[in-house]
């Protein structure tokens, strides 16, 4: 990081202003986020970090104050006019994104001023990170307000290293689906400008990966997006908390003195909840689940005190208003129903809590009752866990939380069963001190090793080694001295394997299959190639043995059929796949469907696979049905198959054989001096992922990641490299 400076951008600075009695302050934010920046080692860093974010003061306010805030960073305020920030913050952003990716879909508000600010936000946040960046920087982008902006800065800046971490859950395919197309397009291709995209848990990284793959086609492999000429890293990193700050927390004066008034106040068992003002929080269904504990077991009336504290969020959204009034409705029912003269089951606060007071919550509570109906995260679970020095209280913990992977000794229950988490409930309350301080321990364990400071440096280090950055995958570029070297190596070898792929490598792409035969030019080529002394040709094909033979069984090459299934070798041919092909039944319903509902699309069955073509259908139906039916026969292929996924075909074989397989027992077979192979789309990476050798020569045909070294645009480059073999066989000498 001696090279790097970082540059961090999230919607808000990690202060604002306040003004009383005309004496301007600074107030430091809160959260999760602020606490992980300030704890990385700065000093590790070349330059004094960057921090950009929107204002919420005024350009006037900025210049006459900025000299209250810290110098740790250099930051820069964006000053968006009031009407495109709500467009942008209340509607797009807290409207549309915040409820869809939690799950709440009937409360998406879209409109498309909505959209277009949330576009010209972003666009105006690019403009002033291009004003700041410098070569080096390491670019962190934070959270939902920003999703398009790494793709931004990556147009602007293609060679930039850049972050991004989502801090709420990534909802599955079908809820991103309910996104205009645009917009989702829009956004999914905005998270692929980073290098690496980060998430709390690993359902929230498949839900990314799946969309991508459904509605943008990019192929995904361990977790890397292919995109292009560069590859995406995705992770995991659950964000963690300041330990340190919650548990030594526990002793301090103002603390105890508070922790004492709750004691004193509340001397039965105390029931504790704390959360912003939102619809994602459950706060109603937790107070129906009081409710419902209370009806249930009524022995524990005028025994327990629910002490809910709500943090004002929003308010000036309808959804959040509504819900505040609603919860203030619901406290005052079940104090209505329940209460006596000297008891009340729900004690409610509508406002901020203060450190001391927080803290004393927590660790004067004896149930923590988290139960959000859908968090990324939930920091208020590790803040409780952290707290409790004395390793008491218990935790019930929504399981629909990111925590909830983490803390699995706490209660985890259903927030939307009000039964269920009415018996979590009583468990917590009769559970053992024994068993209290075992699932505490356990649990301040974890989130100790894991605090802030190790989630933001596993980030930071991860983005540091990615090297997307730089063209991944790209493969030189066959031409000049690199194509020169490689007929120099040809002309000296004594012994040549020569693995050719035939459609889109020897032949281009045709509407029917059938019609794609071999012109005479290239039988003529191969012929020439395989007639010179040390020299092997293998046609390596999806294709099936029949059309192989038909085409090239007068040559004297051999042939590979549906991709590495039966062999053609010295004349004769074997079978290297004798699976019986069962599996077909089961399968070929599937395609019958996508067949039915998709115009121009066919099924070609051959011996030991089946493929489902999609080059006449219309383009956009055709890739839509061709990625339901990936994610279809993903899901419910038999064991013992493999979906290709071919260009503009979807073909299911055995996994017994493939190309990489098959080429490499031909490689093995002879101790070859000169390996070449060249193919031209996915089914052919496992081919040429097998030649590492240093004379070894995989060869990719046109566009797309690939793990091949080097690289021609199309067929015709391939067939004049071929001709080039055969007009300098022997030479030592190659111009």
């Amino acid at each position: 990081m001696k090279n790097n400076r970082l540059v961090i951008i999230s919607h808000r600075l990690p202060f604002s202003f306040k003004t009383e009695n005309r004496v301007t302050t600074l107030k430091p934010s809160a959260g999760g986020l602020v606490t992980a920046v300030k704890s990385l080692d700065l000093s590790s860093f070349a330059e004094k970090p960057v921090w950009i974010g929107c204002a919420d003061f005024t350009q006037r306010n900025w210049d006459k104050h900025q000299g209250l805030v810290d110098d740790s960073f250099q930051y820069i305020p964006i000053f968006i006019d009031k009407q495109t920030h709500k467009s942008f913050y209340n509607g797009f952003s807290n409207s549309v994104l915040w409820p869809l990716f939690h799950y709440f879909s009937t409360y998406v508000d879209y409109h498309d001023e909505y959209f277009k600010a949330y576009q010209l936000v972003n666009e105006t946040v690019c403009e002033k990170v291009m004003e700041v960046l410098k070569p080096n920087d390491l670019i962190w982008v934070h959270d939902y307000h920003f999703i398009p902006l790494p793709q931004l800065i990556r147009e602007r800046q293609p060679d930039a290293r850049l972050g991004f971490f989502l801090h709420i859950p990534f909802p599955s395919y079908e809820l991103m689906r309910l996104l205009p197309r645009a917009c989702r397009t829009y956004l999914l291709n905005g998270l692929l400008g980073a290098d690496l995209v980060g998430f709390h848990t690993s359902d929230y990284r498949l839900h990314f990966l799946q969309s991508v793959q459904m509605a943008l086609g990019q192929s995904t492999t361990l977790g890397k997006v292919a995109c292009g000429d560069r590859v995406i890293e995705t992770g995991v990193f659950p964000i963690g908390i300041n330990y340190a700050l919650y548990n030594e927390a526990y002793h301090q004066p103002e603390v105890e003195q508070e922790r004492q008034q709750l004691l004193t106040s509340y001397p039965g068992k105390l029931i504790f909840s704390v959360d912003r003002l939102d619809y994602s929080k459950g706060v109603l269904q937790r107070l129906d689940a009081l409710e419902a504990f209370l009806n249930q077991y009524p022995q524990w009336r005028e025994q327990i005190v629910f002490l809910l504290v709500v943090i004002p969020s929003r308010d000036e959204i309808l959804t959040y208003s509504e819900r505040k009034q609603m919860i203030e409705q619901a406290v005052g029912r079940i104090n209505g129903k329940f209460a006596t003269l000297t008891w009340l089951p729900v004690v409610y606060r509508y406002a901020p809590l203060s450190f001391p007071q927080l803290l004393a919550s927590y660790s004067a509570c004896d149930v923590a009752m988290i139960t959000p109906l859908r968090d990324g995260m939930n920091l208020v679970a590790k803040e409780f866990v952290a707290s409790r020095q004395d390793q008491r209280g218990v935790l019930v913990l929504s399981e629909l939380t990111g925590a909830a992977n983490e803390l699995g000794e706490a209660l985890l229950v259903n927030p939307l069963d009000e039964y269920e988490v009415a018996e979590g409930l009583k468990q917590a309350l009769e559970m053992p001190p024994e068993e209290q301080a075992r699932r505490l321990a356990a649990m301040q364990q974890r989130i100790a090793f894991y605090d802030v400071k190790k989630w933001a440096s596993d980030f930071i280090q991860l983005l540091l080694n990615t090297q997307s950055a730089n063209p991944v995958g790209r493969g030189l570029t066959l031409t000049g001295k690199t194509r020169s070297s490689l007929l120099t190596a040809y002309s000296k070898a004594k012994s040549r394997l020569l693995l050719l792929d035939y459609d889109g490598t020897l032949a281009e792409f045709v509407s029917e299959p059938e019609l794609a035969s071999p012109s005479a030019a290239v039988l003529e080529t191969l012929d020439k190639l395989a007639q010179m002394p040390g020299n092997k040709v293998v046609i390596i094909s999806g294709r099936d043995r029949e059309t192989l033979e038909n085409w090239f069984g007068r040559l004297p090459i051999d042939l590979v059929a549906e991709h590495g299934a039966c062999q053609k070798q010295n004349g004769s041919w074997e079978i290297n796949n004798r699976d019986e092909t069962h599996w077909k039944a089961s399968v070929r319903p599937h395609l019958e469907e996508v067949v039915n509902r998709c115009a121009g699309s066919f099924i070609e069955e051959k011996a030991t696979t089946l493929a489902w073509h999609y080059r006449n259908a219309e383009e956009r139906i055709g890739f839509e049905r061709s990625r339901e039916l990936l994610f279809t026969l993903t899901q419910l292929l038999p064991h013992g198959l493999r979906v290709l996924d071919g260009h503009k075909v979807v073909e299911i074989k055995s996994v017994d054989w493939d190309k990489g397989k098959l080429a490499e027992r031909l490689i093995a077979a002879n101790p070859y001096d000169f390996v070449l192979a060249i193919g031209d789309d996915q089914t052919d990476e496992d081919m040429l992922a097998v030649l590492t050798e240093k004379h070894h020569y995989p060869i990719k045909v046109g566009e797309g990641t690939t793990v091949a070294a080097f690289r021609v645009s199309d067929v015709g480059q391939v067939l004049a490299l071929l001709n080039a073999f055969v007009k300098h066989p022997d030479s030592e000498r190659v111009g």
